[in-house]
């Protein structure tokens, strides 16, 4: 399959079949940097090579794309991401961090299966003390298209639905959409963030563009207790990306333990177009 490449600034291996490549870097990470669809033209990742920030630790680069990190949020758990150690076995490719200057350790291996990546994600925890935390899948795509965060039905007389603002979120903004059955969030890039989350009980998030879509499966611990409010999935804009994120119920772990968050990613091509008729229909056809 010929697509051009991220010109990754770092070296970075691929991995592809007949639908899809994707591209992860060989020596920082755990991160995906690159997802490529037979005919759809570029990344359909980000790419965010020149956005970085300072750390408690040390110097934080973005790198774009597809990264694991830990809720609820904290600048001493942000660390630079270190080496990473890379295993190929059997068509599976395993990420595996060094521990980080917090005490996280953690590990991305992922795997294809026709139209769909199998990812699985887990953090383990090398603290003196136990910690709470829960995991956190964030999904870094390129402007352009729509996010869609599907809603819980409208009916019974019991609450079933919450909506979860940043306190940097305006609820004036163009690119929220709010409707009785799904939220949009358009990927147009500007210097205000925006940021919403929920509880999502159908276990998936996507994003349309014209002519492709990208959903992001999860599975729902409805029994959890999730992190930000009560939030599985959140979706995020600015000037560069438009974000996917999932998380896990929060989770105890002692010094050793681990906790893993398990994806699945499925690109599809087709007659899409990036409008609130098609999110719809596609809304009814993931959730039946």
């Amino acid at each position: 399959m010929s697509m051009a490449a991220y010109a990754s600034p770092l070296p970075f291996a691929s991995i592809g079949n007949d639908c899809l490549r994707v591209d992860y870097l060989m020596t920082t990470g755990p991160r995906l940097i690159g997802l490529y669809a037979r005919g759809v033209e570029g990344n359909l990742l980000a790419e965010t090579p020149d956005v970085h920030w300072s750390t408690p630790h040390g110097e934080f680069y973005l790198r774009g794309g597809h990264r694991l990190w830990i809720a609820p949020e904290d600048s001493f758990y942000v660390c630079p991401e270190g080496s990473v150690k890379v295993v190929a076995e059997s068509g599976k490719i395993t990420l595996r961090s060094d521990l980080d200057a917090s005490g996280l350790e953690k590990e991305i291996a992922f795997h294809l299966d026709q139209n769909r990546v199998s990812l699985s994600q887990r953090v383990t925890w090398h603290g003196k003390e136990p910690i709470e935390l829960a995991p956190w899948g964030i999904t870094q795509l390129r402007l352009g298209g729509i996010a869609i965060l599907p809603l819980s039905a409208t009916e019974g007389v019991q609450p079933n639905r919450n909506l979860v603002l940043w306190p940097y979120s305006q609820v004036d903004d163009e690119r929220f959409e709010l409707h009785d059955d799904l939220i949009l969030l358009h990927g147009h890039g500007s210097e205000q963030a925006f940021k919403i989350g929920n509880y999502n009980s159908h276990g998936w998030l996507a994003c349309l563009w014209d002519h492709v879509l990208f959903v992001k499966r999860f599975s729902v611990d409805r029994t959890g207790n999730y992190p930000d409010m009560g939030s599985n999935a959140e979706a995020y804009v600015r000037d560069s990306c438009l974000e996917l994120e999932t998380l896990g119920p929060l989770t105890s772990l002692k010094p050793g333990e681990s906790v893993t968050l398990e994806e699945i990613w499925e690109v599809s091509t087709g007659e899409y177009s990036a409008t609130l008729e098609d999110a719809r229909r596609i809304c009814r056809q993931l959730s039946n």
